[in-house]
């Protein structure tokens, strides 16, 4: 039978786990206790992907919302962000000599995870609406992410393989290719946040239109295109958080990075609330109509509602830019997150980075296998493999298989195709049952 996934936390330990949540320390990321919390942050946003494909009670959001924790994992971004500026900078400075890259790739992946994490939290209006004044931070955080999606500097290029990077080197290359996911990821915070702008503080809407220029930089996402590139003669597309080389037929088709920068573009323009916070002077103007000659007719067949843009573009494209508006008097929020790690630590980073040094150098037999126990833990590979990756083909008709034969672990969309494929399949699906079983066997008699 086609099986479903299994649950990777119970209902008491997602509850346990959710309550006890709390922002790191920076001096302490990469300890013991913090490898503890990153598994606890891996498992429930693991969980939370399987409650959204399996369509269960989405109970980690609730709880998530209820405990009001979701801006925890805005803090827990935002902190590993100020480690790489302040911390990690100092130690590939130095030159310190790594013992393992492990601490400090699963610090840089804690950063993507809880990125990764809020996605999936946000597609909810009411996990926006709990963010409350945290959406300034998220905002800010997330503006910096596009920004260097923009200037290029999180792109490497996945296919040169070098056998001669030290550590150091290592390092900065995992580092560029998370902040390439985490900008990709960001395009559908931004997407989230546009949504439900109604449900978000006031100070969240002039962050967007006026602080950032947000549909300014969407603009430039569309005309750059980051998910794109050509190498060695092919043209690759970033789908399913890997690059996929292109072929003719297939480069009409709209990426879901793609969709999600117009959809945020339609959101935002569109919105009653853009003339009375959104001044479109000259320049904006000429920036925003360039979008027009990106909104060809196939781009419109994927997106339909990319036809009332259309429309909004050519309005704006025959007129000419409207007085600046009266704008509403906002008492607005100070972002505070990335702030007060700053300020706590502003005469002490030197000491941080050697604290850190001596982290990253630690062979401490004991140390590393607490480490190395806690990532077992988070980490099944069976389950990532199903949470993440593309869907194998289902072995009946093709389509992506989400389920697998509880006995051989075959591919199958569903039941439907498992029944009407099984006079083929059931040979087969015995003989690998029965090899399992006599393995099994031999094992136990040895």
């Amino acid at each position: 039978m086609a099986e479903a996934l299994k649950d990777v936390l119970e209902s008491g330990q997602t509850e346990f786990y959710i309550r006890t949540m709390e922002p790191s320390d920076i001096i302490n990321l990469g300890s013991a206790s913090w490898f503890e919390f990153h598994e606890h942050i891996q498992k429930l946003h693991q969980q939370a992907i399987i409650e959204a494909k399996e369509m269960k009670e989405e109970a980690v959001k609730d709880m998530i919302i209820s405990y009001n924790k979701i801006h925890v994992l805005v803090y827990e971004a935002i902190c590993v962000s100020v480690w790489k500026e302040k911390v990690l900078s100092r130690l590939l400075n130095k030159q310190v000599k790594f013992q393992t890259t492990l601490v400090p790739y699963m610090i840089l992946f804690h950063e993507a995870t809880a990125i990764e994490f809020l996605e999936v939290l946000l597609y909810h209006a009411d996990s926006c609406e709990a963010l409350g004044e945290t959406s300034l931070e998220l905002i800010d955080y997330s503006v910096f992410a596009l920004i260097k999606l923009l200037a290029n500097k999180c792109n490497v290029d996945t296919t040169k393989v070098s056998d001669n990077f030290d550590t150091s080197e290592s390092i900065k290359e995992k580092q560029l290719t998370l902040d390439f996911n985490i900008g990709i990821k960001c395009i559908s915070i931004i997407g989230c946040i546009a949504q439900n702008l109604d449900s978000l503080p006031l100070s969240a809407t002039t962050h967007i239109f006026s602080t950032h220029d947000i549909p300014i930089i969407l603009t430039n996402l569309i005309e750059n295109k980051p998910w794109m590139k050509k190498t060695s003669g092919k043209t690759l597309k970033f789908e399913d958080c890997t690059w996929k080389e292109i072929k003719d037929e297939e480069n009409m088709k709209v990426t879901r990075t793609e969709a999600q920068t117009w959809l945020a573009l339609h959101h935002l323009l569109l919105d009653p609330r853009c003339p009375a916070h959104y001044d479109i002077n000259e320049y904006r103007k000429n920036q925003l109509i360039k979008l027009q000659c990106f909104l060809h007719e196939n781009v419109m067949d994927q997106l339909s509602p990319l036809i009332e843009l259309k429309y909004w573009l050519a309005q704006l494209a025959c007129s000419n830019p409207p007085s600046p508006s009266q704008r509403p008097l906002i008492l607005e929020v100070i972002p505070k997150i990335r702030q007060k790690i700053l300020e706590k630590y502003s005469k002490r980073w030197n000491s941080v980075a050697n604290k850190h040094a001596q982290l990253v150098c630690d062979t401490d037999e004991n140390h590393m296998k607490a480490i190395t126990q806690s990532l077992n833990e988070a980490y099944d590979l069976d389950k990532i493999e199903a949470l993440v990756l593309t869907p194998k083909p289902c072995v009946g008709c093709g389509e992506p298989a989400e389920r697998k034969c509880s006995r051989c672990k075959a591919p199958y969309c569903g039941r439907e195709c498992q029944v009407k494929n099984w006079p083929q399949h059931k040979s087969s699906c015995d003989f690998v049952h029965l090899k399992t079983v006599l393995e099994v066997c031999i094992i136990n008699a040895i």
